[in-house]
């Protein structure tokens, strides 16, 4: 069991606490609150409890206010996948939001779970509207890391990636910003903001570095002004979006070689953009939603 000022994390029983989470996991308002679908049945809450925490070790809590003995919620970590990179997860029940309970128990677990030899760090996915969420993973000292597409229930979405390590440490490689030579690095710099949204950090006369966002300290793509013979390249860029709009915006810009969107068997959906000296651009985004 650990402990916080207000909540004892006990061990989580599925027979014990299935009732509790099933009246959490089928209620409309919180999963809308949440981004989700609510459950129909105490057989799909079972399944969800079973494929998100079933196969983690044991290291999966239910949270009791004290002095109540019944789940106000659950939080633990995903079933193992090989990585000492642990994923977590967690669900407050909707009429516990906004006293800080979570917050409270996601700081106790991350802790407990990095003085585990076998953990280097401890992660989070998160839908990028849930602002309740992205504060619990931020008072249990996870930051920003990452993102990554998200087709989930029927909607295209992102996930935020916090993530916390063992023993913070500065990476060696901050970014890799792959450089294309074309004849003209000012209508080729238009041209991927146009279609792929990109943001330009700084021009010179014969050099445009693009952004994915508009803020510093990120990867991104240079344009350069060829001055010889162009070696085509092949890049992969990744998006959260929805690739189609995209391919059509390629075309009715000319770029008449690009290929169409398929879905790929790692479920993305990708395009290829070829580019008027023959750069292939590999567009990867989340398959359509179904």
């Amino acid at each position: 069991m650990l402990k916080t000022n207000r909540l004892d994390l006990v061990a989580f029983d599925l027979e014990r606490d299935l009732a509790a989470l099933h009246a959490m996991f089928s209620d409309p308002e919180w999963a809308r609150g949440g981004y989700m679908t609510p459950t129909t049945s105490v057989d799909e809450s079972r399944e969800r409890l079973a494929r998100e925490f079933g196969d983690n070790g044991g290291w999966t809590w239910v949270l009791r206010v004290r002095p109540d003995e019944d789940a106000a919620g659950v939080i633990g970590v995903f079933s193992d996948q090989g990585s000492s990179i642990r994923g977590m997860g967690w669900y407050l029940r909707r009429e516990r939001w906004g006293a800080g309970l979570m917050s409270e128990a996601a700081r106790a677990v991350s802790d407990h779970l990095l003085l585990q030899p076998s953990i280097t760090g401890v992660e989070a996915w998160i839908d990028s509207r849930n602002g309740r969420s992205i504060a619990v993973a931020r008072h249990a000292g996870l930051d920003l890391v990452g993102r990554l597409p998200r087709t989930h229930y029927g909607e295209i979405a992102q996930s935020v990636v916090m993530g916390r390590a063992a023993e913070p440490h500065d990476p060696v490689t901050l970014g890799v910003s792959p450089a294309l030579h074309v004849q003209d690095v000012d209508g080729t710099a238009r041209l991927l903001c146009d279609v792929l949204g990109l943001h330009v950090r700084f021009q010179l006369d014969d050099l445009a570095l693009l952004g994915f966002t508009e803020w510093n300290g990120q990867s991104g793509l240079e344009v350069r002004r060829a001055t010889g013979a162009i070696s085509p390249a092949t890049v992969t860029v990744d998006i959260g979006v929805l690739v189609d709009p995209l391919y059509a915006a390629a075309r009715a810009a000319g770029l008449v070689d690009s290929t169409p969107p398929e879905d790929t068997p790692w479920y993305r959906r990708t395009f290829t953009l070829v580019l008027p000296e023959g750069h292939r651009l590999t567009i990867s985004g989340p398959v359509n939603p179904r």
